[in-house]
């Protein structure tokens, strides 16, 4: 039996089978409760008399009969409706339109019928005319009412089908904008990625012109380095700690390029390496104030890289004291990519911001939503 939810006064709903039964699909208990306000209605004006003797009784006892019989009779209009409904679900508008109509015309004469019966078989007819009178006052009457209640049916049905056409509209749009998205991120960590690979292969080469035996062992660090790079870059997300682990061996391949040049402090809290992250997100920051703040500067100088959380907001920062602002150069794509890639994962819930280092440098921000790795 199908489970019956909270839904409008009147309602289209063809999967609705009261008590389970499907050939009464469509019958719902709003469209009865419909009908019988009518039939109720359409008899208060008989009641005037009783009501102004203060005869209540006899009120309740005259509407409950009449509407009762009034019901009764009208129920089988109320089926060849809700069925034709169903039937013509996926018709054209023209010819549900016309199915409807034959289907009230047919009502009305059923109604019609089933009064005048009644009438003849409680022996309340008096003559032919009379009969035929009440017959085609029976047939207008409940074609009026029956005409009504099936073109609110019918409008009532076709706002629900826009609205749900609409709603469905609206899912597919977020899904092609989901997947436009998709796109977009990935080719900015496509992007991303030769920029990392491109300055540490120079690195290499520069080395290993030095001192064959550093470059061969730079040159496998390398190579372990961007196969866990590479790897990391395929996910939308990653763990901190793996980004932290990517980050110190980037540094850790810088460290033998440059010497006692460079320092590094790291400073991430084990119970925040299962915070979620952009992949290459740090890498960048990292390869960033390597190669404008500290490659620059001939006595090199310290980065530091720490993460904190504050409420519900991941605090990464990647602080050096470098050259600063002033003097470095460089087209900025991979700062541009990154905030490219928070806006598009996280909207403005993320953020990169760039700022003065007060002993020289930069200092630079990542404020992501605190989600942990499942």
């Amino acid at each position: 039996m199908t489970a019956v939810r909270s839904r409008p006064f009147i309602v289209n709903d063809p999967q609705y089978s009261p008590f389970g039964f499907a050939w009464l699909r469509g019958l719902t208990p709003e469209r009865f409760a419909v009908v019988i306000a009518v039939c109720v209605l359409s008899h208060l004006p008989r009641l005037w008399l009783p009501i102004v003797r203060g005869d209540y009784l006899d009120v309740a006892s005259i509407l409950l009969d009449r509407s009762g019989r009034a019901l009764a009779f009208a129920v089988p209009m109320l089926m060849m409706v809700v069925g034709i409904e169903r039937v013509t679900a996926s018709s054209p508008q023209r010819t549900r339109i016309g199915a409807l109509a034959l289907a009230v015309l047919a009502g009305a004469a059923w109604y019609s019928a089933l009064r005048a019966g009644h009438r003849v078989a409680m022996g309340r007819v008096f003559t032919p005319d009379y009969l035929w009178q009440a017959s085609i006052s029976y047939f207008v009457s409940s074609f009026m009412l029956g005409g009504t209640l099936t073109a609110i049916l019918y409008l009532t049905a076709r706002e629900r089908e826009v609205a749900r056409q609409l709603h469905q509209a609206s899912l597919e749009r977020i899904e092609d904008e989901r997947q436009l998205a998709e796109a977009n991120l990935s080719l900015l960590q496509a992007q991303i990625e030769p920029h990392f690979l491109f300055n540490s292969l120079a690195s290499v080469k520069r080395l290993y012109e030095g001192d064959r035996r550093k470059g061969r062992a730079l040159l496998a660090d390398m190579a372990n380095y961007l196969r866990a790079a590479t790897s990391s870059a395929q996910h939308r997300e990653v763990r901190l700690g793996e980004e932290v682990a990517l980050a110190r061996s980037f540094l850790g391949i810088c460290q033998l390029r440059m010497g006692q040049r460079l320092r590094v402090r790291i400073e991430v809290p084990p119970d925040h390496e299962a915070a979620l992250v952009p992949p290459m997100a740090i890498g960048t920051l990292v390869e960033n104030a390597i190669k404008h703040g500290l490659g620059p500067r001939g006595e090199g100088g310290t980065l530091t890289l720490i993460a904190h959380r504050e409420g519900e907001a991941l605090v990464v920062g990647v602080v050096d004291d470098g050259v600063g602002f002033r003097s470095r150069s460089g087209t900025g794509v991979g700062l541009a990519n990154t905030r490219a890639r928070l806006a598009t994962l996280f909207g403005t819930s993320a953020s990169l911001d760039l700022a003065v280092n007060q002993g020289g440098g930069v200092i630079a921000t990542l404020r992501l939503p605190y989600r942990v790795a499942a």
